[in-house]
């Protein structure tokens, strides 16, 4: 055993070494080809950068050659003039001449000492603004400060764009009587002095001192930025600089032969490694496959909380895993071998159970699985789901039948109690009187309906169209306040409508709510909820006829009570008729009479009589039945009628009433005689509680006032004894009090009329000692 112990170490370890050797191998070839292929290029970039600088440096000194030669002959110029050899017409003509020969100038000027060019060739109007832009430098040249010829700095031309001069003075002994000018255009030097050859070849561009672009020869083809050069033009110096860029050539096919040779023969030879290497890793991977197969194929099964059965064709069990085991409380060797009926079978399930064995030998499985109850060792039952699949063996023949089995004991219980909360969700909503159902919004179909919806529209209502099944009673989608079709799941749930309609077919009237829900699925759904208010509604037109009455009632009281205060001042304006009709008759008994004395009395006779007539029929609107007629109400004329009521009962006990009423006060949306009920009862009320105050000091003060733009505040205010705080909060109750013989309706009655007319009626105490009993109504918009 020792000796095949030590073949086995050496075999391993040799194969740890035939492992690693094609690997280095193809890692020192692979880097070597990278090194050679670097060289090459590096090699090549280097020859073609020398070039570069070689022809760089040639185009260079051709451009120095060139503006030497200018100079040469712009100093001839200068030195002819300065001897006086040469005049304005041989200027031009040797001018013209040069020019023509070297169109890379643009212009060439005689300038004198004050700055005024002489001549200039060629031709052009106007004198030169080309000498305020020159430098320092150049500046001492043309002013005669420097004797020596220099160049100025880049300047725009408005013809040729960057341009640059070359200046020369010219002197005559000590005097400097001018200076020559030439005028390079930039773009004219890099057009007509630069080879085309090497235009074709490179891209060359010039650019002043702080690196803005000057000129340059245009692309014809995409730059290598990698071969590029830059020096200092100079002459003309002044930090001008020339750049210059290789245009990218293809790569002949002889120069790319040897590195796709030494590419494809690295292939090759990387292939060869590789295919070495895998023959190697097969070898060693055969050697383990066997033995990792079955550790691996056991550790899946033991991880794996699925319990897993095999059985043989027979119905012998031949393999568990541990999560059946433990599922069962039963050991492997318990298991294995076992035939029906099996140990963890439960007695009352046998028959169902040899009946599922007989259709899982036969190949009857469902594809679903089937669901079973088993029994632990301890007697426990728990249910199962068993999914069978048939089990081949190495010859593809089939030895028997392997079974997953799931523990569905806990989603069996939750399944049954979400049936169970289900059921009780429905019982409570059959049970409401509301009716309720939810409509999807893209075909309006109705998803679900309680029973109180279903008696009403009926039993198949479920699937319809929502609009056609509540055609008799339903919203008018336009006025929904929200779409909801718009509407994302997160914006939900929304209120989008909320009314009182009267069905057409049962003539019930149903309260309203639709509102934008998320359902089951996740999609906005509409849930609308039909709540009956008939009984209410009912109810509610019963109260207003009560109140309607108990405000008859309460005006026939307040008359009453005013009766003995009408009765005197109806009497005084009859008793004066009276009297003046009887002198009327005194005078034509006598015969002793004037016509327009006659005429006089009647007067005031008719006048008494409209003034007892305006009484009559005061008392009579007051007090007469009628139906709410709201309209457009002056607060000034309201005021005015209920003070023609409360003054003679305020006279009588002293009390003095004030009115402020702004004038141009708008009218109010109201009915008038309801409203003259509230304002008589608070001013009734104001007068009464003033009967402990002194009599100097018996004042109430009626004031209106705009409160906003939409309502009208009107005040009753006192003098009385005021209302305390645990009066303030029952004072508007029903039968609540503070007169000893008072009903305790009166202030209720007053804020009820008021809240008919969506106003709000208070009570606070007035600064100046008493009560202040305020209201506000509507403005009318008519």
């Amino acid at each position: 055993m020792r000796p095949r112990t030590l073949d086995s170490t050496s075999t391993k370890s040799s194969q740890g070494w035939l492992w690693m050797m094609p690997n280095v191998a193809v890692g020192a070839f692979i880097l070597a080809m990278i090194a050679l292929v670097w060289l090459l290029q590096k090699r090549e970039f280097d020859q073609q950068m020398t070039a570069l600088v070689r022809d760089v440096q040639w185009a260079e000194q051709t451009l120095s050659v060139h503006l030497q030669g200018d100079q040469e002959f712009l100093q001839g110029l200068a030195r002819e003039a300065s001897d006086g050899q040469i005049n304005s017409a041989g200027f031009r003509s040797r001018a013209t001449q040069y020019i023509a020969t070297n169109p890379h100038l643009s212009s060439i000027a005689w300038v004198d000492a004050g700055r005024i060019i002489r001549d200039i060739v060629p031709p052009a109007e106007g004198t030169s603004g080309a000498l305020a832009r020159r430098g320092q430098t150049p500046d001492l040249v043309a002013s005669g400060k420097s004797d020596r010829p220099a160049y100025g700095n880049t300047y725009v031309s408005d013809r040729f764009g960057p341009t640059f001069e070359y200046l020369v003075p010219i002197r005559r002994g000590p005097n400097f009587i001018g200076v020559m000018v030439a005028e390079y255009p930039v773009s004219g030097i890099l057009h007509h002095l630069v080879p085309t050859w090497f235009s074709e070849k490179y891209h060359l561009s010039f650019t002043s001192a702080d690196g803005k672009l000057l000129a340059e020869n245009s692309a014809t083809q995409p730059l290598d930025h990698g071969l590029n050069y830059s020096l200092s033009f100079n002459p003309p110096g002044n930090g001008m600089q020339m750049h210059v860029a290789a245009y990218r050539i293809d790569t002949s096919f002889a120069k790319t032969l040897p590195i796709l040779l030494i590419g494809g023969l690295s292939l090759l030879v990387v292939w060869s490694l590789w295919s070495l290497r895998n023959n190697l890793a097969r070898r060693i991977r055969a050697e383990d496959a066997l033995r990792a197969e079955s550790n691996f194929r056991k550790a899946m099964e033991e991880s794996m909380p699925t319990g897993m059965r095999a059985i043989d064709m027979q119905g012998r069990i031949t393999h568990v895993n541990t999560a059946f085991c433990k599922m069962v409380g039963l050991a492997a060797q318990d298991l294995i071998g076992a035939t029906a009926p099996f140990p963890y079978w439960s007695p009352e399930d046998l028959a169902e159970q040899e009946q599922s064995m007989r259709q899982s030998l036969a190949g009857e499985s469902l594809r679903g699985g089937i669901e079973s109850r088993f029994r632990r060792k301890n007697g426990e039952r728990f249910d199962v789901r068993v999914y069978e699949a048939p089990l081949v063996d190495a010859d593809g023949r089939q030895a028997g039948w392997m079974a997953s089995i799931h523990d569905i004991t806990e989603q069996r219980r939750a399944r049954a109690e979400l049936e169970a909360s289900h059921q009780r969700f429905m019982t409570v909503l059959d049970g409401l009187d509301a009716a309720i159902y939810v409509a999807g919004l893209e075909a309006d179909e109705i998803l679900f309906a309680n029973k109180a919806f279903k008696n009403i529209y009926g039993y198949d209502a479920v699937g319809r169209n929502c609009w056609q099944v509540t055609s008799a009673c339903h919203p008018d989608p336009a006025r929904f306040i929200a779409a909801a079709r718009k509407l994302a799941p997160h914006q939900t749930p929304l209120e989008l409508h909320d009314t009182e309609l009267q069905n057409g077919l049962n003539g019930h009237w149903y309260q309203l709510r639709e509102r934008a829900i998320q359902w089951v699925d996740g999609r906005v759904v509409r849930m609308e909820i039909a709540t009956d208010i008939t009984d209410r509604r009912n109810m509610e037109e019963l109260n207003s006829q009560q109140l309607e009455r108990l405000q008859q009632t309460s005006r026939l009281i307040t008359m009453g009570e005013m009766a003995s205060s009408l009765a005197h001042e109806l009497n005084q304006p009859l008793a004066a008729i009276a009297n003046y009709n009887m002198g009327c008759v005194n005078r034509l008994q006598s015969n002793d009479y004037r016509p327009e004395e006659l005429l006089a009395a009647m007067q005031k006779a008719s006048a008494q009589a409209e003034r007892a007539g305006k009484i009559i029929r005061r008392v009579r609107d007051f007090v007469k039945k009628s139906e709410p007629n709201r309209s457009a109400v002056q607060i000034a004329e309201v005021i005015d009628e209920v003070i023609g009521f409360a003054e003679i009962e305020a006279r009588k006990v002293g009390v003095r009433i004030g009115v402020s009423v702004p004038p141009d006060l708008p009218a109010a949306y109201a009915d008038k005689i309801m409203i003259e009920q509230v304002v008589l009862n608070l001013v009734k009320n104001g007068v009464e509680a003033m009967l402990d105050t002194p009599r100097g000091k018996r004042e109430l003060a009626i004031s209106a006032r705009a409160n906003g733009k939409d309502f009208i505040e009107v005040n009753v205010a006192d003098r009385g004894s005021g209302v305390t705080a645990e009066q303030s909060e029952r004072l508007f109750a029903p039968f609540y009090t503070t007169k000893a013989e008072g009903m305790g309706m009166g202030l209720n009655i007053c804020r009820s009329i008021i809240e008919f007319h969506h106003g709000r009626l208070w009570t606070a105490a007035n600064p100046g000692g008493g009560s202040v009993f305020s209201f506000t109504l509507p403005v009318s918009t008519r």
